[in-house]
């Protein structure tokens, strides 16, 4: 999968500042919402939330994919962010789940509620190898991290 256009350097937060899952949750939103992909940050917000009560999706590893369906979503979306090295955030409610320091959001748009798949398949792909992860997490800027995504091709 090609995420050139997917995921410009503008969806790249390094080095998050988050301490909750609203922070997080904000944080990562905040460059779909400053590219027009999703209008109403309020609605988008309450869709992940919904979202994520229904199953957790931290999937290990450190990583969470939060990712929900809404009206707010003009077209599908992603940014990606991690937190400074040996941070950690809680962020699912359940007691079991692991900490996380990487996270993938994904907007779906309610007109393309399928239009993710290829998108998940490809970041579950791609969070399989330890050491790609790792080599992602000490990307110093935004264009590195996208760069070295945009390297990322599978099979």
């Amino acid at each position: 999968m090609d995420l050139t256009r997917l995921l410009p350097a503008s969806h790249c937060v390094v080095n998050m500042t988050a301490t909750t899952r609203a922070e997080a949750l904000e944080q990562l939103m905040q460059p779909l919402v400053d590219t027009g992909i999703i209008t109403d940050a309020d609605e988008f917000t309450n869709d992940l939330e919904r979202r994520e009560q229904q199953i957790t999706t931290v999937v290990g590893n450190g990583v969470a994919i939060p990712h929900a369906r809404t009206q707010s979503a003009t077209r599908l979306g992603l940014s990606v962010g991690f937190l400074p090295e040996g941070t950690q955030l809680k962020f699912s409610d359940e007691e079991e789940v692991e900490e996380v320091n990487l996270l993938f959001m994904i907007a779906i748009p309610s007109f393309a509620p399928a239009s993710h798949l290829p998108l998940l398949q490809h970041i579950a792909k791609f969070i399989r190898y330890e050491k790609k992860v790792a080599k992602l997490m000490r990307s110093k800027t935004p264009a590195a991290t996208a760069k070295y995504l945009h390297s990322f091709k599978t099979k």
